[in-house]
């Protein structure tokens, strides 16, 4: 049988679910991640924001010691059936923990050929992520790292990326069906009695903007507006959908 007689109708081709979510601490990254459906695998590397959301029903937790189970994990996860979505946070501590197991526990100096090495791991991570998001929502959380380079600040392109080696930024990026860029807005209110307190509140970009990498797949036709406060999963979806 020829390759041309196996074509089929493009919506039968898999699809993937891959997001990434990221920005500052205490932005509101693992807030997000927590409202993805359930049940809900967490991943956590490093000492992240795990503690803010234990006590929510539906979540699995694993905290994987290095990254070699990080692997292993993922590749059950490539067969599994049990759970609706797995989150990684924080994926791009996968960069500090390459470092560790491969530098400082080996006593060694970081080289030109290490950071080469690290780049095709992590790309090698983040492909496998992808592979496990045609059957659930993967969703990878990162810090925020600006990437303006100098000489080219005046560029038209995203100043503000998600932290992972940046090597493998591009490819991250590339790879991702979802971008989302979480946030602290502070708005000051007065009191009837003439007070000021400040209002914070989480929200998450969404639109495309000069300053934040972001990406969503929708109607060419629907709008999204440039910041969803205290955004859920099905907040989201709901606006691609184009619904109110």
């Amino acid at each position: 049988m020829s390759y041309l007689s196996k074509a089929q109708d493009i919506s039968q081709l898999p699809g993937s679910n891959l997001w990434v979510i990221y920005g500052k601490s205490t932005s509101g990254k693992t807030e997000l991640l927590s409202t993805f459906p359930k049940p809900l695998l967490y991943l956590r590397i490093g000492d992240d924001g795990s503690n803010t959301i234990s006590g929510k029903k539906g979540i699995k937790a694993l905290a994987p010691e290095n990254l070699t189970e990080l692997r292993e994990i993922a590749q059950e996860l490539k067969k599994d059936t049990k759970y609706a979505a797995v989150g990684v946070d924080t994926f791009g501590l996968v960069v500090n923990e390459w470092i560790d197991q491969n530098a400082v526990q080996k006593k060694k100096r970081v080289t030109q050929q290490m950071w080469g090495d690290l780049k095709t791991d992590t790309e090698e991570l983040i492909k496998l992520f992808h592979l496990i998001a045609r059957n659930k929502i993967v969703v990878l959380t990162c810090h925020e790292v600006a990437d303006s380079i100098e000489g080219y600040e005046d560029e038209i392109s995203p100043d503000i990326r998600p932290n992972v080696s940046r090597g493998a930024r591009t490819y991250l990026e590339g790879m991702a069906n979802f971008g989302i860029h979480t946030t602290v807005i502070e708005k000051e209110k007065e009191k009837p009695d003439g007070s000021i307190v400040t209002i914070t509140r989480h929200a998450a970009h969404l639109a495309t903007n000069p300053y934040y990498w972001v990406k969503t797949q929708k109607p060419a036709n629907i709008k999204l507006p440039k910041l969803v406060y205290n955004p859920t999963y099905d907040k989201i979806m709901k606006l691609m959908k184009g619904e109110k």
